[in-house]
């Protein structure tokens, strides 16, 4: 398979990243802003994967415009866990419970239900993709997509730690796919986060040291990116500028991995709803960045733009897919328990 690139849209609602989190946060008036990005997917014969959280699904004018953008076969769409304004609501609101992996396994599962049956309600249609919020995606949480029906998981952050806000770490993981279950029934689509440099070979074991305050206080990931020895990125237009994605996706493919996904916020394209996109000016950058991103691994690289379940089928039906690495649930352990 030529390596194929899909697009996923966390499509949720605006909050104050910087605020405590609230159940009252639910506005989605990003979502009249979407037709921005979707009209460069379209340009370049893309379904991207709209996840989306529990404020969307909820939203009748929302729904019904990705229900007419996935019926004229322009979007896929999946589901996407807020833990915080998803019922029902048995937890306490704080930091360590917006990370679905630290509730209680039952409770986790009846907010991914609900979530589930929400959607299918305004879709007709049963989602099959999922990825929980902030990354927190635990064995409980596989166990649960599973019982609720999912075939594909996007939520893993390989490279990357949470740790420090009571969430889990991906340090040691890797960008492949794999079965995220002993049947194989649920594939997980990690969300990809690359090296780029004459080292980036040694970048997944100093992951760690690219998070440490005191390396940050020195500078050394600055001073490693510029001399073009190792640079992190994930593939996002989110604080990712044009030349930094070129080079992680490049190092990529060179590297040898087959599937990519590229991922943002829907509230990004609300100019002032993120600090990635301030303004007007800064929203179109993003997009212009966007756009020539695309254009870049189709043309420059010989990439192939995918949907989610194309990618997830042609996996399936691989004669080799069975050699793919299963997840040792041991491995995902959640970093609190504070309900």
């Amino acid at each position: 398979m030529r390596p194929s690139l899909l697009v996923v849209i966390d499509t949720e609602e605006e909050f104050d990243w910087s605020a405590p989190f609230s159940r009252q946060a639910r506005s989605t008036a990003n979502l009249r802003e979407q037709h921005r990005a979707q009209a460069i997917f379209d340009r370049h014969g893309i379904a991207p994967l709209y996840v989306v959280d529990h404020p969307v699904a909820s939203d009748s004018w929302a729904m019904r415009w990705l229900r007419q953008t996935r019926d004229r076969g322009g979007c896929e769409i999946g589901a996407h866990l807020h833990p915080w304004v998803t019922p029902p609501f048995e937890e306490r609101v704080t930091r360590a419970n917006s990370y679905t992996c630290n509730l209680p396994p039952a409770l986790q599962y009846g907010k991914i239900a609900t979530l589930t049956k929400c959607i299918a309600d305004a879709i007709g249609d049963h989602p099959r993709a999922f990825r929980t919020g902030r990354y927190g995606v635990g064995a409980e949480t596989l166990q649960a997509l599973v019982a609720c029906g999912y075939t594909t998981d996007l939520s893993l952050a390989p490279h990357s730690s949470f740790a420090d806000q009571n969430g889990p770490s991906f340090y040691g993981w890797h960008n492949r796919p794999f079965w995220a279950d002993p049947e194989h029934r649920l594939l997980s689509l990690p969300v990809t986060t690359g090296f780029s440099g004459a080292l980036r070979a040694i970048g997944p074991r100093i992951a760690p040291l690219l998070d440490n305050k005191r390396a940050h206080h020195a500078h050394i990931p600055g001073i490693l990116s510029r001399m073009r020895l190792v640079e992190r990125a994930r593939v996002t237009p989110e604080g990712t500028g044009l030349a930094e994605l070129k080079r992680v996706l490049g190092a990529l493919v060179r590297d040898g991995e087959q599937v990519v996904t590229l991922s943002y916020h829907s509230s990004t394209l609300l100019p002032g709803a993120t600090a990635y996109a301030r303004d007007e000016a800064e929203r179109d950058a993003l997009l212009d960045r966007l756009d020539a991103t695309l254009t870049y691994w189709t043309e420059a690289l010989g990439g192939v733009l995918a949907s989610c379940s194309a990618i997830d089928a042609a996996i399936r039906n691989n004669i080799q897919s069975e050699r793919l690495p299963n997840l040792k649930p041991e491995a995902l352990i959640s970093c609190s328990t504070s309900t």
